[in-house]
């Protein structure tokens, strides 16, 4: 198993890199999920592996779609990239274990593999949650193949949004990555807020800032941009629907133990005349912090791809609509049309 070990080192250390090289992370993520592939006994084609959960809060992935996850290049190296750099960070203000608690592992436990290659017992341990029982016992026999069972202070087959917490007053990071492109359909935010209910107030949460804004679009502009073009050329900011940062249990009121639809947030958006020419979408934007300068920018990742609202908005004849953003069985936004003219 030393050869894996080492394999999950190097991939820890090329996804920490500043800068991308993108022959090199697609290549790194090929190598990555033939370990994970080898080491595991899924049928990613079976039936049963495709079955997500459908909760009173949101959907929990079926095992083959959490495990192509693994396939958004940007995505795994910067939240990978994040982890370590939250601990570093806590390494230097404490001589304990630093204790992880991550929440919707998949069947790999993705974002763990190359930390615990990385760091011994005596400077990381973990807490994982996963709800799926597959990818549960999956990741289960992943970790112990791998000779990474003494990282695990508890595995928990539950339901993130629900659980009770053994022994939070220990939990230093708060991991979860257990979300799409406009926090929509997946449990993300719930799993937030029950977690960070339990932990202490300044516990590091990854992603550090998970927001949605709505914004004026130049598609031309987008799909046209270079490296170096700013965003505002193409892209106007009017307003940011909702931000979810580890505060954010405190700032919302969310009651989890209701299957009713509650509205976290709701903002009215006024279009401006002035600037109309000079866009031709309303757009809702992801953006995602993973941990202080650790970001993924707009098309970087399935997850900030622009959600083009064509359907719901008629720039031609609209000057003002409402959008809420609401926790149901099916998390997500809301253009109220009722407001459209």
């Amino acid at each position: 198993m030393s050869n894996s070990i080492s394999t999950l080192q190097e991939i820890g250390r090329i996804f920490q890199k500043e800068e991308n090289n993108f022959a090199e992370l697609s290549n790194t993520i090929s190598i990555f999920k033939n370990l994970v592939n080898e080491l595991s006994t899924l049928d990613l084609e079976n039936e049963t592996a495709r079955k997500s959960l459908f909760l009173t809060n949101g959907k929990a992935l079926g095992t083959t779609w959490a495990a192509l996850c693994l396939d958004d290049v940007l995505r795994t190296k910067m939240f990978i990239k994040g982890v370590f750099k939250a601990i570093e960070q806590l390494r230097k203000k404490s001589t304990k274990p630093i204790h992880i608690l991550y929440a919707g592992t998949g069947p790999y436990a993705t974002l763990l593999l190359p930390i615990f290659a990385s760091f011994t017992t005596e400077e990381v341990q973990a807490t994982v949650i996963e709800i799926n029982t597959e990818s549960f016992e999956n990741m289960k026999r992943l970790i112990n193949k791998l000779g990474f069972d003494q990282y695990i202070l508890s595995y928990e087959n539950e339901d993130a949004t629900t659980i009770r917490l053994k022994n939070p007053e220990t939990i230093d990071i708060v991991l979860s990555e257990t979300l799409q492109c406009g926090l929509i359909k997946e449990q993300q935010i719930p799993i937030t807020f029950n977690l960070l209910q339990q932990v202490p107030e300044n516990t590091i949460l990854i992603p550090q800032s998970l927001a949605l804004d709505i914004c004026l679009l130049n598609y031309a502009g987008l799909k046209n941009r270079t490296e170096n073009t700013p965003e505002e050329s193409f892209c106007s900011v009017l307003e940011r629907v909702i931000e979810i940062t580890n505060k954010a249990a405190t700032q919302f009121q969310l009651d989890l133990n209701t299957s009713a639809t509650q509205i976290l947030a709701q903002k009215q958006i006024m279009l401006p005349m002035d600037k109309m020419s000079l866009y031709d979408n309303v757009a809702l934007l992801t953006r995602i912090t993973v941990f202080e300068n650790e970001k993924i920018a707009i098309n970087e990742s399935g997850l900030t791809i622009p959600i083009l609202l064509k359907k719901e908005i008629d720039l031609k004849t609209t000057q003002k609509f409402t959008i809420q953003y609401k926790i149901d069985k099916q998390p997500g936004y809301i253009i109220l049309k009722d407001e459209i003219m």
